[in-house]
């Protein structure tokens, strides 16, 4: 046997073999490629967005890290749209002072990747309001017969997580001024505790008590203002105002807050 032989024999033994793998790959289950592509597809696309939301700036490596705890103070400014409501009579909401319940605090971290710019990640707790409600009904012929009365004492809080961009101008050698805008991804929770007055004719006065509930989420662009001052080399304060407004819209009540923090800040 020649050498040339051998070499057409080998030649047309390797092209048989090439040719059934090929005739394998060819036979692969076409819903199996179809799962494989999808899963693929799933999984890249919350890094596609991730890649679209930041800036190119967001992916160099950060010049400076921090974690910060602040706490404050919160201004509510309400409107209330006192209109009569007919459901069986005349249904008209009064309402009471609007208080602050609990305190509002963050908790945030965030990333420098240029002496301008940075990102900021948090949980923001903008505190509760508490408020009196009240809305009597009286009869539709008779605003003196008072039908039933329905006092609400309510409680709204509102909390998130906080995702934003940070931009940095520097004032003087341990002053920065800072603006920010992003996302609050947060809930809205109301509550309220009713004491139902019932008044019937030819029958005893009918009172119930009863809690409701209910909660909201939402999506709220944030913009803030806040200023630094280095305490120290690793420490710094921070005054910061966030503002946020939403609407109860089941009860046609607007809230719009305002949150004045002091923060500690610490780079790591």
């Amino acid at each position: 046997m020649t050498s040339s032989t051998f070499s057409v024999k080998t030649a047309k033994k390797l092209r048989s073999k090439l040719k059934a793998a090929l005739n394998k790959v060819i036979e692969l289950d076409l819903d199996s490629s179809y799962h494989l592509t999808k899963k693929l597809v799933t999984t890249m696309r919350p890094i596609l967005l991730l890649l679209l939301l930041f800036s190119h700036t967001a992916t160099a490596y950060p010049i400076a890290k921090y974690l910060g705890f602040g706490l404050g103070y919160t201004w509510t400014e309400s409107s209330f749209n006192e209109q009569v409501r007919i459901a069986g009579g005349v249904e008209t909401p009064t309402y009471g002072e609007v208080d602050n319940g609990s305190h509002p605090f963050s908790l945030y971290g965030g990333f420098r990747f240029h002496p301008n710019y940075g990102l900021e990640l948090g949980y923001m707790n903008y505190g509760s309001i508490e408020f009196e409600k009240t809305l009597t009904t009286t009869d539709l012929n008779d605003a003196n017969d008072i039908l039933q009365t329905s006092v609400r004492d309510a409680k709204i809080e509102t909390s998130g997580f906080l995702l934003s961009h940070v931009f940095y101008f520097q004032l003087l050698s341990s002053v920065t001024l800072q603006a920010k805008a992003g996302v609050l991804f947060g809930n809205h929770s109301y509550s309220d505790r009713e004491t139902l007055t019932i008044n019937t004719v030819d029958a005893p006065t009918q009172t119930t008590n009863a809690f409701n509930s209910s909660s909201d989420s939402f999506a709220s662009f944030q913009i803030a203002a806040s200023a630094l001052y280095r305490y120290s080399p690793d420490l710094l304060l921070r005054l910061q105002l966030n503002q946020i407004e939403f609407d109860h819209d089941d009860e046609r009540e607007t809230f719009t807050r305002w949150f004045t923090q002091l923060s500690f800040e610490y780079q790591l």
